[in-house]
């Protein structure tokens, strides 16, 4: 639709010399590489910033949009206020209940109480071992791929994982947003959206990635993901997005 606010992502180029010199520096080994890259990737996403606020303001009744790992609700209400019919993923049971408690009655938000993922499957899900602590907080930690000294191996629950590409393009409509913050599952889930044909179905996907859990391998992956988005026309994919 032409008279639509649509992005567009442009290449990410390095301005001045703090960004040079840490565009330079992300190539170096370790952990110095990953705090340049870190510190360039936090510059891109200030850059970017202002590309949601415009997208949700454009938002019109019947707008499609899915939330993946809607948590307590925030991105579902903001979206559901702004006119859209949302579908929510939330795999963590406890948290489910309290995000249909918060949004289970908003006019056109459909809840699943399942994991996205690039296959369908019955996975562990990791709790923060703080989880006790601040649930409202900590909820936002679990995780089915991280395994570090932060989570507790024995706070975990099976659930659900939905071949998210096959859900997408079963439904048959376009969709104008897309958001995804699921704590390291994007690093499967991306490269197998990126190769399906529902991808052209996509108006803009927003991503929360998660290289902190282990740079050397996610890393490779984040460029790669980037170079592709950049040479698309559509969607808009931002990866710079939290």
């Amino acid at each position: 639709m032409t008279d639509r606010y649509q992005p567009k992502m442009m290449p990410q180029q390095p301005e001045g010399l703090f960004e040079k010199a840490m565009h330079a520096g992300q190539n170096l080994p370790g952990k110095p590489g990953f705090i340049c890259y870190r510190k360039l990737k936090r510059r891109y996403r200030w850059r970017n910033e202002d590309i949601w606020p415009k997208l949700v303001a454009d938002l019109r009744a019947g707008d499609l949009c899915i939330d993946l790992g809607a948590n307590l609700g925030e991105v579902t209400t903001q979206l559901a206020n702004a006119g859209a019919e949302v579908i929510g993923f939330e795999p963590d049971p406890d948290t489910f209940a309290r995000l249909v408690q918060n949004v289970g009655q908003m006019p056109g938000v459909t809840l699943y109480q399942q994991a996205a993922g690039a296959k369908a499957d019955t996975l562990n899900l990791r709790r923060s071992a703080r989880m006790a602590e601040d649930p409202d907080r900590f909820s936002q930690s679990a995780s089915l791929v991280r395994n570090d000294a932060t989570m507790d191996d024995t706070n975990t629950v099976p659930v659900e994982v939905i071949n998210l590409p096959e859900f997408l393009a079963g439904l048959d409509r376009d969709i104008r947003i897309l958001k995804m913050d699921i704590e390291g599952s994007e690093w499967d889930l991306m490269p197998a959206l990126m190769e399906h044909p529902v991808l052209d179905r996509i108006d803009t996907i927003f991503v929360e990635t998660h290289e902190w859990m282990d740079p050397a391998r996610y890393m490779p992956i984040a460029h790669r993901l980037q170079a592709q988005a950049e040479a698309r026309d559509h969607p808009y994919i931002n990866l710079f997005w939290h």
